[in-house]
């Protein structure tokens, strides 16, 4: 749980998401200089997770590791509603992380207690961040697009449970024990999950699901300017 043991893991955590805030603010209103952020970290995502992934035939199995495909594929494609979605995963990947790696670091870095992989995967995560509130203010969102968010969604739920079936597995997924409510048993081990437990569960994980598209939108509405203009691979 909380406490001093991984102080400098947090501090640096803390560090990172915070540069990654202050670096979308201060660029937002540079259009170029966004867009070039943007685009960096399309290509590093790119760059970084084949190397990663290729040379083993892995899977992405957690939905950070898939977002990270994901933005840099569509970062640099043409197609607005994708830029959306992969804007918001890109973002709330980065912030549960970021809360996940602060709160909860014992249990948190005892999945990759190596100092390389835990800076490895700090970085990564604060460049996702970075990248989705960086593009959130070069497209518009759309009412119709929460479908997108919601069937992306489906679809990532629908992948991970095909390749848990198929025992395509890539450690413990995060994102699988939010789907299957056993996230609980990381801070409370012995917790034995009653029926009432799962109809709670899941109001709470809706509503806070609904809660951030609609802060997305929020965001979205402030940062993309209303005469809002493309960039060359934008739409």
């Amino acid at each position: 749980m909380f406490g001093l043991k991984h102080f400098h893991v947090q501090a640096l955590v803390f560090f990172l998401f915070s540069f990654a805030v202050l670096a979308a603010y201060a660029t937002y209103k540079n259009r170029k200089l966004s867009y070039i952020v943007v685009y960096f970290v399309a290509l590093w995502l790119l760059v970084i997770k084949c190397i990663q992934y290729i040379p083993t035939k892995r899977l992405p199995m957690d939905i950070s590791a898939i977002s990270y495909f994901l933005f840099g594929v569509f970062a640099l494609l043409p197609f607005r509603p994708a830029k959306v979605v992969v804007s918001q995963f890109a973002v709330l990947c980065g912030l549960v992380y970021a809360i996940a790696a602060i709160t909860i670091p014992d249990t948190f870095f005892a999945r990759d207690p190596t100092e390389f992989g835990r800076f490895f995967g700090m970085l990564n995560h604060a460049v996702l961040f970075l990248g989705g509130l960086a593009m959130m203010g070069h497209v518009r969102f759309r009412r119709l697009d929460i479908l997108w968010t919601i069937g992306f969604l489906a679809v990532v739920i629908a992948y991970t449970e095909i390749c848990h079936a198929l025992h395509v597995e890539e450690g413990v997924a995060i994102f699988s024990q939010i789907i299957d409510g056993t996230v609980i048993l990381i801070v409370a081990p012995n917790f034995t999950m009653p029926p009432w437990y799962y109809v709670v569960y899941y109001i709470i994980v809706a509503g806070i699901f609904s809660l951030w598209i609609f802060i997305t939108y929020l965001i979205n509405r402030k940062a993309a300017p209303k005469n809002l203009k493309t960039g060359f691979f934008a739409p």
